[in-house]
């Protein structure tokens, strides 16, 4: 009787450690399965850490920078960036690799795609830009880098062609970038510049606008950059007549850099720099719209003006190192590597 309790024990024993077992090799599936999700599409991004010296009130909530090395040639599948194109089902994002093997971001805006008409005006525009999720930034620091490549059989257009955004929102009301990078006249100008405030609920005069403005406009002049005017909130300032940053040729990388302090103070900032030169350099409020502030966002991309009935060529802009990041000494050594 004894033996056959302790041989009952035995089997309930080893009952529970099969059901353990199977329990355990249930739960690694799942977590496989998970992994799956999270990770398969481990496209390079990569956290970077917040230094201690860094305010933790100031610093970006973006810390990372995301090199496009682990993506498959061909469409790009990400859940890091959210997309904003009106071309449903074109696919404009496209992952490509250099004979050298270094892969990047192709991002393609194509001739009639979509159409956003502009009230009773003849011009639309057209678009595909990605971005990092919106956050809250306002009375933080961030630092943005990116590399672009025009590729060598790019055309121009004499319409504005916008490559990079930063953008203040509130909760009512439509607002324009803090700061915007632009071609226009067939790539011969170069504009740097946004809105730092105004009244979103209601349509502005062109003067009212210019009390808020923040513009920086180049012109191509022997293959540079050479300042034309610069107008900081309705203030001209003096122009640098020498050219302070060389025309980047077709076919080769540029880098940006870009720092921004987003705050309704006087101790704001917006900084660009182009191959390490400084080719903006505004000091003040940022944040002066009347509204409730909602988020911000960063769009990289291919954003145009286009002219209803006319035939325009298909636009393809190469993006690679994307950083963002909350200090510029992180940023620099992110660069340096």
């Amino acid at each position: 009787m004894i033996f056959r309790e302790r041989e009952n024990d035995i089997d309930f024993q080893l009952h529970q450690i099969s059901k353990f077992f199977s329990d355990m090799k249930k739960l690694v599936y799942l977590f496989l399965i998970l992994m799956c999700f999270t990770s398969g599409n481990s496209y390079s991004w990569e956290k970077v850490p917040v230094p201690d010296s860094v305010d933790k009130k100031t610093k970006s909530p973006w810390n990372f920078f995301e090199d496009f090395e682990n993506e498959n040639v061909g469409r790009l599948t990400t859940n890091k960036f959210t997309t904003n194109d009106k071309g449903t089902g074109l696919k404009p994002f496209e992952i490509k690799e250099d004979p050298d093997g270094n892969t990047y971001l192709a991002v393609t805006v194509k001739d009639g795609w979509n159409v956003d008409q502009k009230g009773w005006t003849k011009e639309t525009t057209e678009r595909a830009e990605f971005e990092v999720k919106p956050k809250r930034v306002l009375g933080k620091e961030i630092w943005i880098s990116f590399k672009k490549r025009l590729p060598e059989d790019f055309t121009h257009i004499d319409d504005r062609v916008l490559f990079f955004q930063f953008k203040n929102m509130i909760s009512t009301g439509k607002v324009s970038p803090l700061i915007g990078l632009t071609y226009k006249k067939n790539g011969n100008r170069l504009k740097i510049g946004g809105q730092t405030g105004g009244n979103a609920r209601r349509s502005m005069s062109q003067k009212e606008k210019g009390l808020y403005r923040i513009d920086t406009k180049y012109k191509n002049y022997e293959g540079n950059w050479v300042q034309r005017w610069e107008k900081f909130r309705s203030q001209y300032k003096d122009r640098d007549v020498d050219g302070t940053a060389k025309v980047t040729p077709l076919g080769e990388w540029s880098t940006y850099k870009i720092g921004i302090y987003n705050t309704r103070d006087n101790d704001g900032f917006v900084r660009v720099y182009k191959d390490g030169e400084l080719i903006f350099d505004y000091n003040g409020v940022t944040y002066d719209w009347r509204g409730k502030y909602y988020r911000s966002h960063i769009r990289l991309g291919v954003y145009r003006d286009r002219v209803v009935g006319v035939s325009y060529p298909d636009q393809t802009i190469h993006f690679d190192d994307f950083i963002v990041v909350s200090d510029e000494k992180t940023l620099d050594q992110i660069l340096a590597r």
